[in-house]
């Protein structure tokens, strides 16, 4: 039941984080277009404006977690220290490098590897989506989720055995 309930508190979290990443990348991505600088000049772009989307929504996410997710924590001092503030970004940003690998998969089928010829990293915009450009739309959400669905399960076993570890169990 705790484990449940723990669950739920790091998943609406989560989705609060997604949402700001989500809002943040679109916003970014609509108005910074790196058309003729090639795939992967395009892709670092891309990745530039996931950073920001990650510092963006890391201090919520560390806050909120440290408050409310994790309350079975053995040294829940260290936790919210500074160095536990370390230690979250730190494992944040594997998270980040492995989600930018996924990104840069998914970029490069809907763009090359399948032929559709979609490319996500120069015409997505609001403008477009509005326009009908939903392949475009499509491919953006359906890396972006990919991506985070991983990114999420990776941060979870990360917070839960690394950083906001429970206390041992006493026989």
């Amino acid at each position: 039941k705790a484990f449940w309930a723990e669950l739920f508190r790091f998943v609406v979290i989560g989705f609060y984080t997604t949402l700001v990443d989500l809002a943040v990348e679109g916003w970014a991505t609509s108005f910074i277009h790196a058309s003729g600088s090639g795939h992967i000049v395009a892709f670092l772009i891309q990745f530039v404006i996931s950073v920001f989307g990650f510092i963006v929504s890391s201090p919520a996410s560390w806050a909120l977690t440290s408050v409310w997710t994790f309350r079975n924590v053995a040294d829940e001092k260290k936790a919210k220290s500074l160095k536990g503030f370390g230690q979250f970004v730190f494992w944040y940003a594997i998270a980040l490098l492995a989600g930018a690998a996924i990104q840069f998969i998914g970029y490069m089928t809907c763009l090359e590897w399948t032929g559709w010829n979609i490319d996500i990293l120069n015409d997505f915009s609001f403008d477009a989506i509005a326009g009908g450009n939903y392949p475009v739309l499509w491919c953006f959400l359906t890396v972006f989720v990919i991506r985070t669905m991983f990114t999420m399960t990776f941060n979870y076993l990360t917070r839960k055995f690394i950083i906001y570890k429970a206390p041992a169990a006493k026989n």
